[in-house]
């Protein structure tokens, strides 16, 4: 089985988490590709995708949202799986995931899961920087790697299941 894990990441911390992925269900004995979702130009090649993306004011980038939005038809007849990350703790109670609810809905994916992310204040453009000073947001890396590799070894569980019956 062919697995491909797609990210958009600005700053690299999503892809870090993407290559954790990839890396866990990869141990499980599948094939996996991790790619940067802009350099993904089809899905056909693979049997399951997991999709993720930096979060921004409750939007995916558009490499990552276009590639679901682009390719929703061929998503559908896989196993599809996807995850955000971003600065949680900024969010309230029941704050909405914005567009990660759409995509997954698109798509019918399995799951869309929600990882903290990493916030390095040095790294921001100018606009990113007044926005960040305005919510005040713990700084720092907030991943917790280990939830990935979880979340990614339940995948791969799943996807085992599937390959044998």
């Amino acid at each position: 089985m062919k697995v491909l894990v797609a990210v958009g990441s600005k700053y690299g911390a999503t892809r870090g988490l993407a290559d954790v992925i990839g890396q866990e269900i990869g141990s499980v004995g599948f094939d996996v590709d991790v790619e940067d979702a802009c350099d993904v130009l089809s899905v056909t090649a693979y049997d399951a995708v997991i999709v993720g993306s930096a979060i921004y004011g409750g939007l995916w980038r558009r490499d990552a949202s276009a590639l679901i939005e682009e390719h929703a038809d061929e998503l559908k007849k896989r196993d599809v799986w996807l995850f955000s990350s971003g600065v949680r703790e900024v969010k309230e109670p029941g704050y909405a995931t914005g567009e990660a609810e759409k995509l997954t809905e698109l798509v019918g994916a399995e799951q869309h899961a929600m990882f903290a992310g990493a916030l390095d204040y040095d790294r921001l453009n100018v606009g990113e920087r007044a926005i960040i000073r305005a919510i005040n947001p713990p700084m720092g890396d907030h991943r917790d790697f280990a939830l990935v590799r979880d979340w990614a070894h339940e995948i791969g569980v799943r996807l085992l299941f599937l390959a044998l019956a």
